[in-house]
């Protein structure tokens, strides 16, 4: 059915509660592994209904945060997703305290009860009413940052609008509408302020009422980062300070020298060569007829796949007046369907927002026709990254279709992007270690703590001179800082195992596609850990994966300087 006519009723989250607390009643009585097995469909059934009606209602109300109707079923999505957890929680308990638990083991793979165990602890009654407070100040952040505009060209424009500007070859232009963009954020500076640290502390009183030490903690409960910690992640930020952040400089250098300027400012970093980006050479319909012929050219599922989401209106891409930032892909259970939401502004990063997006969908599409269990429709963050970041690089072959006699300036420029990326992400996630393990700092105390780790990770940026970024505000337009805190670095570990795939297709695509389709295939029943060492690739925490990578994107580099 086409996404416009999909019928959305609001679900009764307290008959839902009632029905599933009533079954997992008789969770607890039944003698035999098949009879809860039965029950387990049957609660599956139940939250793959909530979750269908919540998804529609989130994608309606991002396309048009000034829809009133739509508003108001995003506040009731925040006042009640806490009780549906609430609910699963309690599905949790059952399945960790089962008589049966061997045999749920063997039915549905270790992942389940991994994932049960490290997430019955997220949520509780008494936290409730924080975490409906918790999800109203992320709706608000979002709302601010869609609907602010300010005028630049003769047109009001919001930052999405603003963002196609900032890599225009002519520096002055770029330099004016960047200059806009930050002259508009400035005005919301104290309140977006506000609203993060309202997040911090409502998600550290959250933290400590369910026993958790600090915040930290319970945000890689909420990760489900069942096979790795804390010190894992500090030892791979410490790798990428040692292998990334030099080739990151380096690279910088290179950009300054190609594009002829004496000093690498803030308005110039999306520019990587002299005459300008690699130019997409029509509009965002043109560029779905390109990728329509690509993904069928890379195999034939993805090829039909992107069609049927398309003639089924299961994207939006086109920026509009009070739709929100950013780009995601999400999945409705009931319908079968991922859907693709982004923000298109003509730039080159158009067509790895696409397929980046399309990777989620894809690997959603070919698990899903057969899972009907809410755990398993995606890996963990980190994990389902890898499908999103790898189909980047393997539509590479095809970008002649796209920008002609400028594809390589794109494989050129999306390359670099990669490597300036994993500094960047290790700073994200820095930064949140710091501010959740020192909840109490000033917005002051922050922004220098900023200030501090951008500079040990990305030296370059020292010399920029705009006084929103020397008063260390750049983090405030992250999205994931605000809404899905520890999340960001999830990209940089996929990135590290992407482009191990990547290595491969350089030799071989045809082995790539395999690697890519196995990982593909088994959706979310492997923890990250055990998925890797089920496809051969290194584990970002292992110092051989920055080696064999380094001398790869060395290699690729020296070819096509």
């Amino acid at each position: 059915m086409i996404f416009d006519q999909l019928l959305y009723e609001r679900p009764n989250i307290v008959k839902f509660e009632e029905v599933v607390f009533e079954l997992l009643g008789k969770f607890d009585s039944v003698n035999s592994f098949e009879e809860q097995f039965k029950l387990i469909d049957k609660i599956n059934s139940l939250r793959n209904h909530v979750l269908t009606m919540m998804t529609i209602a989130e994608i309606r109300a991002q396309l048009d945060t000034s829809d009133k109707n739509y508003q108001e079923e995003q506040k009731f999505i925040n006042k009640n997703w806490p009780v549906y957890e609430k609910v699963v929680a309690s599905y949790y308990e059952r399945l960790i305290r089962s008589t049966f638990k061997e045999q749920i083991k063997q039915k549905y793979g270790k992942q389940l009860l991994n994932l049960a165990e490290i997430n019955v602890n997220t949520i509780g009654s008494s936290v409730i009413d924080k975490l409906k407070r918790e999800n109203n100040l992320i709706s608000e952040y979002t709302r601010l940052m869609a609907n602010a505009k300010i005028e630049f060209k003769g047109e009001e424009r919001n930052l999405s609008q603003l963002d196609k500007f900032v890599s225009s070859p002519d520096r002055m232009l770029r330099k004016q509408a960047i200059e806009k963009k930050y002259e508009l954020l400035e005005q919301y500076e104290n309140r977006i302020d506000e609203l993060f640290d309202s997040l911090i502390q409502v998600r550290t009183q959250i933290a400590k009422e369910l026993g958790y030490n600090s915040f930290v903690e319970l945000g890689y409960a909420r990760l489900s980062r069942v096979d790795y910690g804390q010190q894992e992640v500090a030892d791979f930020r410490k790798m990428i300070l040692k292998y990334m952040v030099p080739i990151s400089e380096k690279l910088r250098e290179k950009q300054r020298i190609r594009i002829g300027i004496e000093n690498l400012t803030y308005y110039d970093e999306e520019v990587r060569f002299k005459t300008g980006e690699a130019i997409l050479k029509g509009d965002s319909n043109w560029m779905i007829e390109k990728f329509k012929t690509i993904f069928q050219q890379l195999s034939n599922q993805p090829g039909e796949i992107f069609k049927l989401m398309h003639e089924n209106k299961y994207m939006d891409l086109t920026i509009k007046e009070n739709k929100a930032r950013g780009a995601y892909t999400t999945y409705l259970c009931n319908e079968k369907i991922p859907y693709i939401f982004a923000n298109f502004n003509g730039s080159r990063k158009d067509v790895k927002v696409l397929a980046h997006e399309f990777g989620h969908a894809f690997q959603m599409a070919i698990f899903n026709q057969n899972n009907n269990i809410p755990e398993f429709i995606l890996p963990t963050k980190e994990a389902c990254e890898i499908s999103s970041i790898t189909m980047e690089f393997l539509i590479w072959p095809y970008m002649e279709e796209i920008f002609g006699d400028d594809a390589m300036n794109y494989r050129y420029s999306h390359l670099e992007d990669a490597i300036f990326a994993m500094p960047y992400r290790a700073s994200i996630d820095e930064f949140q270690h710091f501010i959740y393990t020192n909840p109490n700092l000033s917005s002051v105390e922050r922004k220098k703590k900023w200030i501090e780790i951008e500079q040990k990770y990305m030296p370059y940026k020292t010399t920029y001179n705009h006084s929103y970024l020397k008063k260390g505000n750049f983090w405030h337009q992250q999205t994931h800082l605000f809404k899905f805190p520890f999340y960001y670095i999830d990209y940089a570990m996929a990135q590290i195992c992407a482009l191990q795939i990547w290595s491969i297709a350089q030799k071989d695509i045809y082995t790539a596609w395999n690697v890519y389709m196995d990982i593909c295939k088994q959706g979310g029943r492997l923890s990250f850990l055990d998925l890797l060492d089920h496809s051969g690739i290194a584990s970002p925490f292992k110092e051989e994966a920055f080696e064999n990578m380094i001398n790869s994107i060395d290699t690729w580099f020296s070819k096509n300087d």
